[in-house]
């Protein structure tokens, strides 16, 4: 009799430890996209069209409360390192806006307003996005993580967490209040899909001038080979104080060429 009860004692113990020993598909999101991120490549040869829109309101601005401008141009990076090219058109425009301009200081610009804009360190983040996951993922906190459904497939929507004391001595500069929500939809794989952040913060310049901003940025991936893109991109953003007064919407596309 003890034998027997030695022996199922024995058998529901053999069997506890093979379950944990099982590796759940979901067992942790968060380390499934940390390691899938180490596995791409960022250096990789790739070759795509850029569209991209930008739409400025400053209600403090009477003349030109209202600007707006699109952009285009094509991006590729090959063993002699990454080449951007603007099409003809596009040249051609930002050269009769500067002419324009020369006859008449109050014309509008959006094509050059457009391209200033949207220059290296914002159009970077379409090709070179695994360094800003990476950095958000250093700041902050997993809070939950989901199986969900996402474009028809099986995902894990991981939500996140930056708050102000997590940022470096840089960004916390000046700054009061700071919050940030991230949501990122990763795969089986733990690459990512999609994500969006949504901040707000405030603080004061000076320690007399008040300010305080807004902004939600979407984002949707696509692994191309071993490198990590971004597709889409919509930026809103808005500031009130310290001269800061404006709403911004950024819309941008990347389209693979090869």
């Amino acid at each position: 009799m003890h034998l027997r009860r030695l022996s199922h004692i024995f058998f529901c113990i053999n069997l506890l430890l093979i379950t944990f020993s099982i590796p759940s598909v979901y067992a942790d999101g968060l380390s499934d996209l940390q390691q899938a991120l180490k596995t791409t490549k960022q250096s990789s040869a790739f070759s795509a069209q850029v569209t991209a829109s930008v739409k400025t309101t400053n209600p403090d601005d009477d003349e030109n409360p209202i600007k707006e401008g699109q952009t285009q141009f094509t991006l590729e990076q090959n063993q002699t390192g990454l080449h951007i090219s603007y099409p003809t058109e596009l040249l051609d425009a930002i050269r009769k806006e500067s002419e324009l301009k020369k006859h008449n200081p109050q014309a509008l610009t959006p094509t050059t307003d457009a391209i200033n804009r949207f220059k290296y360190s914002e159009f970077s983040i379409l090709f070179d996005p695994v360094r800003d996951i990476e950095d958000d993922l250093r700041k902050a906190k997993l809070t939950k993580e989901e199986t969900v459904t996402f474009q028809n497939q099986s995902a894990r929507l991981l939500h996140l967490q930056i708050p102000l004391d997590k940022l470096s001595e840089s960004e916390r500069k000046d700054l009061k209040k700071y919050h940030t929500d991230v949501k990122i939809w990763i795969n089986e794989q733990g690459i990512p899909l999609a994500s969006r952040s949504i901040g707000t913060g405030s603080g004061r310049f000076a320690l007399v001038i008040g300010f305080e901003f807004h902004f939600d940025v979407e984002k949707t991936y696509v692994l191309s080979g071993d490198r990590l893109l971004v597709t889409r991109l919509t930026s809103t953003s808005s500031s009130s104080g310290a001269g800061m007064n404006n709403d911004e919407t950024i819309n941008a596309n990347l389209t693979l060429l090869n």
